[in-house]
């Protein structure tokens, strides 16, 4: 399991921790070495600055991480190192400074096995979409689930959305929380109205519990990278489809991991939804990676 391949200056520490096949290693390898390839040569200035400082860290947590565990099979999953660059000290984001902060991972904690605490490469991969493409959420009402970290909810406020209702299992809320307040001043619009709650999908509240009694729908539903454990699916589907109807815009970042969730989760989200894979370069000049999906979907029309 490959926890640090980042392009050609991640291949030595990508050796000494896989359990990946050869094939799958080098083909991730390629992958990111194309990417880097292709910045210019202030971005890859950046890169090596913040892998550096990601490395270090990196080397900290992984010291005491356990990766999540597939349960259903019991196979540990392949989770790639970024390849969006990522510094807790702050990232430039809409003309202002977005500053998230993590906390160290545990594979014992919650259903997802504590992913919640980090941020993922499909929710930056979400939140330069909605920097590049902000009307998507401007003065409309948004949930997020699996919120996490906050990234993406934080990115919709500061975008202009007239409310985000920002969601996770319950261990994921004090952090969640404390990201919106070291992001509060940044709000272009000071009447956005931001909250974080409580979303178990085995368990998820009724609507208007959610959403409160003024309104029984979101305009936006948005996803980043919670796609992962096979087990999680179902769950994932029923809960999409309490929470849209067949007007709500549903944005999913998808990165592609483990064979039989990728197939659960494309059969159950087509069966539910019209699906359209964006093609960000062509639609907002954002390059990523071909293992990383962006789906944009609506509800079938009954």
């Amino acid at each position: 399991l490959d926890f640090y391949a980042q392009a050609s200056r991640r291949k030595e520490d990508a050796a000494k921790d896989v359990t990946a096949d050869d094939t799958q290693t080098q083909a991730s390898s390629e992958l990111y070495e194309l990417e880097f390839n292709n910045l210019s040569d202030a971005e890859k200035a950046t890169w090596y600055k913040l892998a550096r400082r990601d490395k270090i860290r990196y080397k900290k947590e992984m010291a005491t991480y356990e990766p999540p565990v597939d349960s259903s099979s019991g196979c540990r999953l392949l989770l790639m190192g970024r390849f969006f660059p990522f510094d807790s000290e702050g990232i430039p984001f809409a003309d202002t400074t977005l500053i998230i902060k993590e906390a160290q991972n545990s594979s014992h904690i919650g259903e997802d096995g504590g992913t919640g605490l980090n941020v993922w490469d499909g929710a930056q991969l979400l939140l330069r979409y909605i920097e590049k493409v902000p009307n998507i959420v401007k003065s409309k009402r948004v949930i997020e689930l699996g919120s996490g970290c906050g990234i993406v909810g934080v990115a919709a406020a500061i975008c202009g959305c007239k409310e985000v209702i920002m969601t996770d299992l319950a261990y994921a809320l004090p952090l969640m929380r404390e990201n919106v307040d070291i992001n509060r001043a940044a709000w272009k619009d000071t009447d956005v109205v931001v909250s974080c709650k409580e979303c178990d999908w085995f368990q998820p509240p009724p609507v208007d519990e959610l959403l409160g009694n003024d309104s029984n729908k979101a305009d936006v539903l948005l996803v980043a990278d919670c796609v992962w454990l096979s087990s999680l699916i179902a769950p994932l589907l029923r809960t999409l489809k309490l929470y849209t109807t067949e007007s709500t815009d549903v944005f999913i970042t998808y990165q592609q991991r483990g064979k039989e969730a990728h197939d659960l989760f494309m059969e159950g989200i087509h069966n539910l939804f019209d699906v359209v894979d964006v093609d960000t370069l062509k639609e907002a000049d954002l390059a990523k990676p071909d293992v990383f999906h962006l789906l944009h979907c609506k509800r079938k029309v009954s």
